[in-house]
């Protein structure tokens, strides 16, 4: 384009020597150069990195208690069911320990019985302390009005025989009988304290006969407690699958000592890996790390099943950059009904991302030298030789993120402004400084 345009520019010069006026040379006219201005979009690209499939869920099963290895229902490489037993272990100590456990309860149950015949029986003792009460509250009232007449008729007495109608003998005879009427009221008097007093001994042991049946009521429920521990001790006997997977590891035999470390790990008895669904394991690049997402788009492709490829997203990233391998952990679950995802495999994952905003230019716009990008911006009839960095690729173009002079003193990296005019194609004929007519495209 460059070359046409200089040669009509000849044929041009040529024209106007030979009408006698002035002319210029070929190599004084001005280039014309096509330009064309940054466009700002947003540019679909993908992060593609290396990945390692992996069981959605890994489990090591150990040991609770100590005890025998009884029985091994399962091996290496069987499917098995959530709460699928996979082997039994013996602890007959465990066992009469349990049954033990039960006998309390049962006891505890007796005590509980025998409390209620407790309160029975101090109930029907303070009923009759109050009904003795009672019965000694009315003699004493017998007993008072005994004592009243006794004692009228001491004085009734006294009046006759001071009046000579009665012998003195009447009057001893009834001063005996009023002296035993004063005893009979005294002993009635004490009668009802006595029976106070035994209604509230037997108030007290219908209280204590309460409190016995509360503290065997509350020994049962201790009882009860127990036994279910040791209910759910003895469900340790069976180690069982956490989830539907295939056992990946075994690693005891019958008759073997299982013995719990002392320790926070124990060795385990099996792994059991769950395979319905795999993780997908990839490290994103820092520099790609704000792109990946929970949600984004993925590819995943398995070279070793044919180069096979399963569509997903990205389920979950650790959203932080590990410092020593500078890479961001992201997770890729991908459904495995068939089974044909085995983990440990090599794959490859291409994450969607997208960059917003971008100024892109046509390719052509740019030019690489020594590991270098270069541009020419068209500023006053000039070719400006820049140096710029490049970012993103697309069809279209390249990504310019920064600018700066091209020159022992280009001073600090510009960010782009989006009025700049770049020169487009043929850019190793041009040269910094030169004159040219720029011609939008």
């Amino acid at each position: 384009m460059l070359a046409l345009a200089l040669a009509a520019c000849a044929g041009c010069n040529r024209s106007t020597g030979a009408t006698g006026g002035s002319s210029l040379s070929a190599s004084d006219a001005p280039a014309v150069v096509a330009v064309a201005t940054p466009k700002r979009l947003d540019l679909n690209w993908s992060v593609e990195q290396p990945g390692t499939v992996q069981a959605f869920e890994t489990t090591p099963l150990v040991a609770k208690l100590p005890g025998y290895v009884k029985t091994i229902p399962k091996d290496l490489g069987d499917p098995v069911e959530a709460d699928e037993v996979l082997a039994t272990i013996d602890i007959p100590e465990l066992e009469q320990e349990a049954a033990q456990k039960v006998a309390a309860v049962g006891q505890a149950e007796a005590e509980v019985e025998q409390a209620r015949k407790g309160i029975d029986v101090a109930a029907a003792h303070e009923t009759a302390a109050g009904a003795m009460v009672t019965e000694a509250k009315a003699a004493i009232a017998r007993a008072e009005a005994d004592f009243a007449r006794w004692e009228s008729e001491v004085r009734r007495v006294e009046t006759l025989v001071s009046q000579k109608v009665i012998d003195t003998q009447t009057l001893d005879e009834t001063r005996k009988q009023s002296k035993s009427a004063a005893a009979t009221k005294a002993e009635v008097a004490a009668r009802v304290a006595s029976a106070e007093a035994a209604l509230r001994e037997a108030t007290a042991r219908r209280g204590r006969a309460d409190a016995d049946l509360k503290a065997a009521q509350a020994h049962v429920r201790l009882a009860e407690a127990d036994a279910r521990r040791m209910t759910a001790l003895l469900h340790y006997r069976e180690i069982r699958s956490p989830f539907k997977g295939v056992i990946t590891g075994r690693y005891v035999h019958t008759g073997h000592f299982l013995q719990p470390s002392s320790g926070t790990r124990s060795e385990p008895l099996f792994t059991v890996a769950r395979l319905d669904v795999v993780r997908v394991f990839v490290d994103v690049p820092e520099v790609a790390a704000d792109q990946v997402k929970a949600g984004s788009k993925a590819v995943v492709r398995f070279p070793a099943l044919g180069n096979r490829e399963v569509a997903g997203a990205v389920t979950r990233t650790a959203r932080v950059v590990n410092p020593d391998t500078r890479a961001l952990r992201a997770e890729i679950d991908l459904q495995n009904a068939d089974g044909s995802l085995t983990p440990g495999t090599y794959a490859m994952a291409r994450i969607a991302a997208t960059t917003k905003d971008a100024y892109v230019v046509p390719a052509a716009c740019v030019l690489f030298a020594d590991e270098t990008a270069y541009c020419y911006a068209i500023e006053g009839g000039k070719a400006v030789k820049l140096r710029v960095r490049v970012g993103r690729t697309d069809p279209v173009g390249y990504q310019l993120l920064e600018k700066r002079l091209a020159t022992v003193y280009a001073g600090d990296w510009q960010p782009l402004t989006g009025t700049e005019k770049f020169a487009v194609g043929n850019l190793g004929a041009l040269a910094d400084g030169q004159t040219v007519t720029p011609k939008e495209e």
